[in-house]
Order: structure tokens, then sequence, then C-alpha cells
């Protein structure tokens, strides 16, 4: 979803929805209010909270690049063995 999509929003609702997660560098934070903090291994906290919207139309895209492929064996148990 990119901000062009917000010109399709049909509704908004009253309710709050907070999302969390660790911001890394490769998601680019150098040039936002974060970079002040420096840099992380895992990244930086960050939250996002936003009420939830309703849209008249949505387009939705599969990932770019080559797709990911899936393990051909399970993992192996975590357990030891006797």
């Amino acid at each position: 979803m990119n901000t062009r999509a917000l010109r399709n929003i049909a509704g908004i609702g009253s309710d709050s929805f907070v999302y969390n997660y660790m911001q890394s560098q490769a998601n680019g934070f150098a040039g936002t209010a974060l970079s002040a903090f420096g840099s992380a291994q895992v990244g930086l906290p960050a939250s996002v909270v936003a009420p939830s919207l309703l849209f008249d139309e949505v387009e939705v895209r599969g990932e770019r690049g080559e797709a990911k492929r899936l393990p051909l064996l399970p993992p192996p148990p975590m357990t030891a063995s006797k």
C-alpha cells in the first residue's frame, strides 16, 4: 500500500490500533527522527497508532523479486534423544 491509496478512504473507525515493531537500518530510518538515537543491531523500538480504515478499492501486489523457496524437510526436533 502507498500514500496514493489514502485517496480512496471510505470510512474511519473510532477505535485505535497500536502496532509495535523494531525498525532496522534496512527499513531506512536514517532520515527520520529516530536517527538521533544512532543505530542498534536489532533495530529501534517504534510504534504506529492508527484508527481502522475502510477503503473503496485496494490494489494488492505480490512481493518483488524471486519467490522464497519452502524447505524440503521439516526442522529437526528440539528435544535430545537418548
